[in-house]
């Protein structure tokens, strides 16, 4: 006889999943905002804040948002949005204002 599937055990590995996701888009967030490129910081950011966003309302609607079991998930997806939250008000990471910039004009402009 097959036993059956624990659906706790199906949806922590659900939530585990996502939370990884969530930490990966997070994780390139910063990278790409210290190199400047604005575009794929903005999607990030959605990207960030939607993942979040979605794993706290599926805690929610499963009744597992502050119950002792489940209060890493939460801690967690709570934890990436808040410091994306900062990251974004206090504008960290970003590119270097005072590197000098190479241009390429001045090289001709010499000559």
């Amino acid at each position: 006889m097959a036993m059956k599937p624990n659906k706790y055990k199906v949806f922590e590995q659900f939530m585990t999943i996502a939370l990884c996701a969530d930490a990966v888009a997070f994780i390139l967030y910063m990278i790409f905002a210290g190199l400047g490129i604005i575009w794929l910081k903005v999607i990030l950011t959605l990207v960030c804040f939607a993942l979040s966003a979605y794993i706290l309302w599926v805690l929610y609607n499963s009744k597992e948002l502050l119950r002792q079991r489940s209060l890493w998930m939460t801690v967690g997806a709570g934890a990436i949005a808040f410091c994306l939250f900062m990251s974004l008000v206090l504008n960290f990471p970003s590119p270097n204002k005072y590197k000098p910039v190479e241009k390429e004009n001045s090289v001709t402009q010499q000559k």
